[in-house]
């Protein structure tokens, strides 16, 4: 079956190239560019087109039905990456996520990389430089775990080993300021969580403050691990996170997972905020920034001493 998947996939992809001739490239990046897919692996592919509205067009599914019958279908800018994606689902289950390149935009990425090689860089703008050099690195961080080209009329290739060269050659390092921003933003959504589970609005806690809290937990635990070894393998957003930081902080996280009552809620959200006050701890000490140990303590004191109390007390209404 999984023989027959990888198959369709290929032919899918052939039929098209076959049919739109504005793909100038196509590549496909993750898993299935080096052959290790299970049965509920996605498909991710970059589509470098002339036509990019063309594949923005939630009402034409024309050029995408090639890939097998459609089920549900996503258009959506990512604004975090500010990449246009299409995320769709075949009948079969297969699922692919599909990044359109507009290729005017890649152009001034190789023009880039032709002034660099002449020591010419200076005659971009500071602020088209720093955002062409900041979209070099965020492809890298997709690349970098191997592509498959499927297709190349614009010598793709040549300009994804600059892109590689290049980002490996800057070393991206927390500032005191980013650090302050991210740990000063937990703590006090912590606290706020914990003010929302009291007045029972555990929905809107979870749904907003729990998001936030998981967010930064792990981005401190990513660059806890970028201290230990500046070339590990670091996926971003907690994923495979068993694998680049091991079985113990693994375990840890799921103390920190969703709850079935508010007090339980309460005591994740002490687990969560522990977590993050011991990782925390080594990346300020690290690179020797303050960090603020009067208000982990008010947070966790407040948690304990008066937010689970108050909580016992609504439970004890409701019991009698």
């Amino acid at each position: 079956m999984l023989r027959e998947r990888i198959e369709q996939i290929n032919q899918g992809i052939e039929k098209v190239l076959k049919n739109n001739p504005d793909i100038k490239a196509l590549i496909s990046v993750g898993s299935f560019s080096q052959g290790y897919i299970d049965l509920f692996s996605d498909i991710d592919l970059y589509v470098f087109t002339t036509i990019p509205k063309k594949y923005m067009n939630n009402t034409d599914d024309s050029w995408i039905s090639h890939l097998g019958n459609i089920i549900s279908r996503r258009v959506f800018r990512d604004s975090g990456e500010g990449i246009d994606k299409n995320k769709i689902i075949l009948d079969n289950g297969l699922m692919y996520d599909i990044t359109i390149v507009n290729l005017s935009r890649f152009n001034m990425i190789k023009y880039y990389f032709m002034l660099k090689k002449y020591r010419l860089i200076g005659v971009l703008p500071k602020f088209l430089s720093r955002s062409l050099s900041g979209n070099i690195i965020k492809f890298y961080s997709t690349i970098q775990r191997g592509y498959r080209i499927h297709a190349d009329k614009i010598n793709l290739e040549k300009t994804l080993n600059y892109a590689i060269n290049f980002s490996k050659t800057k070393s991206v390092t927390l500032t005191e300021k980013q650090f302050l921003n991210g740990y000063n933003f937990f703590w006090q959504s912590c606290y706020t969580a914990s003010v929302k589970l009291i007045r029972e609005e555990f929905y809107y806690a979870l749904l907003v403050y729990d998001h936030y809290l998981k967010k930064e937990l792990i981005r401190m635990i990513e660059q806890k691990c970028l201290l230990e070894e500046k070339e590990k393998d670091v996926y971003y957003n907690g994923h495979k996170i068993k694998q680049w930081e091991g079985e113990d902080i693994y375990r840890k996280l799921y103390n920190t997972l969703l709850k079935d009552d508010i007090i339980s809620m309460q005591n994740a959200l002490i687990q969560t905020a522990k977590l993050y006050q011991y990782y925390s701890a080594i990346v300020a000490t690290h690179n020797g920034f303050n960090l603020n140990i009067e208000f982990e303590k008010f947070v966790l004191n407040f948690i304990k001493n008066v937010a689970i109390p108050e909580c016992e007390k609504q439970q004890d209404v409701y019991r009698s």
